[in-house]
């Protein structure tokens, strides 16, 4: 029997990461837009913030700017955005084969659920990419600026020689962790992920943003709602950074002199590495928001929980989304921003 193959559906940040990786030591086809394509066969280099990295060059006939008309014995990595996630998944409908194995890597929640409705009688999995990514054009280096792991879901029936075939995502760079809680997991990285609308609205680098005590008062205010509504859903968010999951808000609410010594963690990131939110604003892309701050509040909505704070942010955020001043607009520090929001 022929092995599996693996294919990135969605070759940008995330997908060249995984695909980099898993190409270390398995054969991968990348499925993207020209530019990340052509980077990938120049050749990059993948690193992370502790200094580790690995050369990954792509042949021409693994870059494909189409689906194949057939793809059969696959694990299809869909690494694309959410916002461009039911397109994807209406294009894979009529070439994808029952044998083919789908794991799905979006922030936030619902894709899974989404790509069960696309595609019936596939086999999904949820994958959680624990990190953040950034391109160094200059250097040619897809970077892992953060802290975490790939997160990938275990089900009870996985046969032995696909969990070996899943396993090509383990590396120095990314740990994979295999786990029987992937929709906790997504609650605890969505919890992490809420910073990323603060990132795009204030206009700064993250690491910048993470000394301003104001900006982490507001997002520890998006924490504390994602905590209430998981507590009425009875949802134990698990440990995915150095510090707990419930305790994340009041580590950020600390002051300056004592977040810096307590969260060091927490900064340990490239001094100029911006949220994926944020360059979407600045490229004039529609953002992932209703999938992050906007999943909380609908969430919470089903729950009985009001979360005004987030459902604030995901306006602000579409509010940017459609002004033609956000590529020149100025940084906003977390005392302004907290005045918008009503927090003071």
């Amino acid at each position: 029997m022929a092995q599996y193959q693996h294919v990135i559906a969605g070759s940008g940040l995330i997908g060249g990461f995984l695909g980099g990786i898993i190409g270390q030591s398995a054969r991968v086809s990348f499925i993207g837009r020209p530019n990340w394509l052509g980077r990938l066969a120049e050749g990059v280099t993948l690193t992370d913030y502790a200094g580790n990295e690995t050369a990954y060059k792509a042949s021409a006939e693994e870059c494909l700017s189409e689906l194949p008309t057939k793809i059969e014995r696959s694990i299809i990595w869909l690494t694309v955005k959410n916002t461009a996630l039911e397109e994807m998944l209406t294009r894979l409908q009529p070439v994808i084969a029952p044998d083919c194995i789908v794991v799905c890597c979006q922030n936030g929640l619902g894709a899974a659920a989404l790509a069960r409705k696309y595609l019936p009688g596939i086999r999904i999995l949820q994958g959680i990419v624990g990190c953040n990514v950034v391109w160094n054009e200059s250097l040619k280096q897809l970077q892992k600026t953060t802290e975490g792991e790939f997160y990938l879901e275990q089900p009870e029936d996985l046969a032995p020689e696909l969990t070996k075939v899943l396993s090509a995502v383990q590396h120095k760079l990314l740990m994979l962790s295999w786990r029987k809680d992937i929709e906790a997991v997504a609650w605890a990285k969505l919890q992490l992920n809420l910073a990323n609308s603060i990132n795009a609205i204030v206009n700064q680098p993250v690491r910048t943003m993470l000394l301003d005590r104001g900006c982490r008062q507001v997002i520890a205010a998006l924490m504390d709602e994602l905590l209430a509504v998981t507590a009425a859903r009875h949802i134990r968010l698990p440990k995915l950074t150095r510090v707990p999951a419930r305790y994340l808000p009041a580590v950020l609410r600390l002051p300056d002199w004592l977040f810096k010594r307590l969260a060091s963690a927490m900064l340990h990131i490239e001094p100029t590495a911006r949220s994926s939110m944020w360059w979407d604003l600045q490229a004039g892309r529609v953002t992932e928001i209703d999938y992050l701050n906007g999943a909380v509040a609908e969430q919470g909505a089903l729950s009985g929980i009001a979360c005004p704070i987030n459902k604030s942010v995901t306006v602000l955020v579409k509010s940017l989304e459609t002004s033609a001043l956000v590529a020149t607009r100025r940084p906003l520090d977390g005392n302004s921003l907290k005045f918008q929001l009503h927090l003071e």
